[in-house]
């Protein structure tokens, strides 16, 4: 429904005719518009005439105007302009944002945690992994290697302390369960930390 609302607002918006013309990025009805420093007054008004015109209200708790250096978060993403340190040009950096981070580990616990300490080891690791690659499918994009390298080791922290207390491990934590032991024996996927571009 919010394809067939709103496809005639992607027309109006994304005007290549228009000389610097903004550009909407959306999905249903979560939308960005991005727009040159000074205009997104004018613009968010003509966009709530516009929506109000055809019935639709939009959500002013969650709209706002924000610096593209400062970021902005959208579909699970953090996007923000920022210099790269290598090249020193100005790039748009795209990684999960902190909220989605923190729903992976969150899912994570409730997957390895003291009340399933009874799970068999491959059942419990084959629905950790099944978890991983939905969440790596999604958010395997641009630059999220260092995002996905701290995560893939946190996730082999979770899952080695997890077999720890499960065998009533009396060795240490590091050397009874590296992470070699934990991707080859146990089956743990690791989380790839070199990002494609889409």
């Amino acid at each position: 429904m919010a394809n067939l609302y709103l496809n005639a607002l992607d027309w109006a918006v994304n005007d290549p005719t228009e000389q610097g013309h903004p550009i909407m990025v959306r999905y249903a009805d979560d939308f960005v518009i991005l727009c040159a420093p000074g205009e997104s007054p004018e613009l968010r008004e003509r966009l709530r005439r516009w929506l109000t015109a055809r019935g639709l209200k939009l959500n002013e708790e969650k709209t706002r105007t924000v610096s593209s250096r400062e970021g902005f978060n959208f579909l699970g993403f953090t996007v923000r302009w920022q210099r790269s340190r290598r090249s020193g040009h100005w790039y748009a950096h795209i990684e999960p944002s902190t909220k989605s981070q923190q729903r992976l580990r969150e899912a994570v616990r409730s997957q390895l945690n003291h009340w399933i300490l009874h799970r068999r080891i491959p059942e419990a690791v084959s629905d950790l992994n099944r978890m991983l690659r939905g969440w790596s499918g999604y958010f395997h994009y641009r630059q999220s290697t260092r995002v996905f390298g701290k995560l893939r080791g946190w996730v082999r922290d979770r899952l080695r302390r997890w077999l720890w207390r499960k065998h009533r491990c009396s060795k240490a934590l590091w050397s009874a369960y590296p992470d070699e032991l934990l991707s080859e024996h146990y089956g743990l996927w690791p989380l790839p930390v070199s990002a494609s571009w889409k």
